[in-house]
């Protein structure tokens, strides 16, 4: 047989979808509120994060090319600056060597022709061969006559190839820091030695002057990491900085001096062993890059705040929306039950049309016969005994249509919506006894194979008692004259379910797909409303169970209803239940 679960079908899980209450409304909105944030803000957030990645990426190589450029220029700088100081003392040695030859060099002269072409030059001193100073202008007049042979700056200038020097900055003889610039000619089989020192407060000034980030700072180290510019306001500093291995390109590292981080770029002289160093605080450098992520930080907090109210405020749109679908739905469904309801009792009415009229021909025809019996005209004699039979059949007529009545009544009238523990055998005992004279007047037999002991239900008896009308008026109605209905009740795993079977034409394939479409009916016009089905449906998941049915062709149709299993209820709603049997 074909078999059918209406819940395969999306427009039927729309007709029967369940009445929800506020608890319900509120969890759809809290969670389509997560959703949907969730949905907007994550690509928000990756895009704001790998932007930001890259930007601070970006932004650092640009910092650090920048102050790389820096470094580069100063070191060009104090290149060119150092190699005129020595120009400036080769010049004035050759130039003033006739003057040395002739032993009338004026050495003051000389310093003042230096300083005219640096102010950073204090001093000047010639010296012969032995190393002896022999001529000296400047605030140190003591040095003349001091032998530097044994100076590490004159073993150095005469230990190597080149013919100038330029030292490390040390005390010395005057013991206060300087260095020096040296240079040496061979003339008429002499060796001569030309030096000046570097005033360092001027150097160091010249070093500093020329770098373009204000809050950068730019001294020179030796090899050893050795500072030989003076710090502001004057003096040497002990500070010995890491220098990195000597290369022609400048280096960008982070770096931690007196505990405090900077970004640190070196370059290399090619004037002297020594190295460039420039530095900047990296708060200080950093700056753009951390106003950016302000910027950007703001902009996304302002993004997110603006999805967050539109995400409220169209949730709670799109759930009130929901909310009112689902009220009226409800309303909708109430009324197609009452509507169904009252087609049901019509269509009811009709079967009970006979047994009615049986008890009001009886009551008729007796009261016509006590009516005849009192008339003058057939001057009959009162049979007291008589009378009092024809009493009890009338009186036996009216119990007889009364009862009918109210049957029909009983599936007429309002009830609560409220469910209860109800035993499913009485429940189908006495639906199908409101049935039963219909079912005689068709030629219908009728069969219970009721489980014993079967578990109580938690229903309305009022909806159910429709839900197992409408089976039963579907059922006469495929059977059409003559055929058998068979009712069947089992249980098991927490389910209690009924079979109503009937042995009437049966479905097609298309026609079972249709079943429980609301107003889709097989029956002829003005014979059915197409609502029995849709709103059994309804009312069995409200109920939290399921409608399924098989049929074919020829063979019948079987609709079985499953139920949960309710608890055990005492013995008073039994007694009513029994009562409205």
């Amino acid at each position: 047989m074909s078999h059918y679960n209406p819940d395969k079908l999306e427009a039927q899980s729309q007709a029967k979808a369940p009445i929800h209450d506020q608890a319900y409304f509120s969890r759809l909105r809290r969670k389509l509120r997560w959703q949907m944030m969730f949905a907007y803000l994550t690509p928000l957030i990756l895009v704001s994060v790998v932007f930001h990645l890259q930007y601070n990426t970006t932004l650092r190589e640009g910092i650090d090319n920048h102050l790389k450029s820096i470094a580069d220029h100063q070191r060009n700088i104090v290149d060119l600056y150092l190699r005129e100081r020595v120009s400036n003392l080769r010049s004035a040695l050759r130039f003033g060597a006739h003057s040395i030859i002739g032993d009338r060099v004026d050495m003051r002269k000389l310093l003042a022709d230096l300083q005219q072409e640096s102010p950073a030059f204090e001093d000047v001193g010639l010296f012969d061969d032995s190393g002896k100073l022999i001529a000296y202008a400047g605030p140190h007049k003591s040095l003349i006559g001091k032998n530097y042979r044994q100076e590490t700056w004159w073993q150095r200038l005469h230990g190597q190839k080149g013919t100038h020097l330029i030292s490390d900055v040390y005390l010395g003889f005057r013991r206060r820091p300087h260095f020096i610039i040296a240079v040496r000619h061979r003339l008429h089989g002499k060796q001569w030695t030309l030096r000046a020192s570097v005033d360092p407060k001027r150097f160091s000034e010249f070093v500093r002057s020329s770098y373009m980030i204000k809050t950068a700072d730019a001294l020179i180290v030796n090899a050893q990491g050795k500072r030989q510019t003076i710090q502001p306001p004057n003096g040497t500093s002990s500070e010995i900085i890491g220098v990195p291995q000597r290369t022609r390109h400048c280096q960008v590292k982070e770096a931690t001096f007196h505990g405090r981080k900077y970004v640190t770029a070196y370059a290399w002289l090619e004037a002297h062993n020594w190295v460039l160093v420039v530095r900047v605080d990296k708060s200080a450098a950093y700056t753009p890059l951390r106003r950016a992520t302000y910027y950007l930080f703001g902009a996304v907090l302002v993004a997110v705040l603006l999805i967050v109210v539109l995400v409220i405020r169209n949730s709670s749109r799109m759930v009130g929306k929901l909310e009112q679908a689902d009220l009226a739905r409800a309303d909708l469904r109430g009324q197609l039950f009452h509507a169904a309801k009252l087609a049901s009792v019509g269509e009811m009415a009709a079967g009970v049309a006979h047994e009615i009229n049986n008890p009001l021909a009886i009551i008729y025809e007796e009261t016509g016969m006590m009516k005849d019996s009192l008339d003058p005209q057939f001057a009959q004699k009162v049979d007291l005994d008589d009378f009092s039979e024809r009493l009890n059949a009338i009186e036996e007529a009216a119990l007889r249509g009364r009862s009918v009545t109210r049957k029909l009544l009983a599936f007429a009238r309002e009830h609560e919506s409220g469910t209860e523990p109800t035993k499913l055998n009485l429940l189908l005992k006495r639906a199908l006894k409101v049935k039963d004279t219909e079912f005689k007047v068709s030629n219908i037999e009728t069969t219970l194979n009721l489980a014993p002991d079967l578990p109580e239900v938690e229903i309305n008896r009022n909806q159910l008692d429709q839900v197992v009308l409408n089976l039963l008026n579907n059922a006469k109605d495929a059977i059409g004259e003559g055929g058998h209905i068979t009712l069947r009740t089992r249980s098991g795993k927490g389910r209690v379910c009924f079979d109503i079977q009937d042995t009437g034409c049966g479905m097609t394939p298309d026609q079972l797909e249709k079943a429980f479409f609301p107003f889709y009916t097989t029956k002829e016009v003005g014979k059915g409303t197409g609502l029995g089905l849709s709103i059994s449906y309804g009312i069995v998941s409200s109920m939290g169970g399921s409608i399924e049915v098989d049929s074919d062709i020829g063979r019948g149709t079987t609709f079985t209803v499953s139920l949960p299993q309710a608890d055990p209820v005492d013995d008073e709603t039994n007694k009513n239940l029994e009562k409205n049997k």
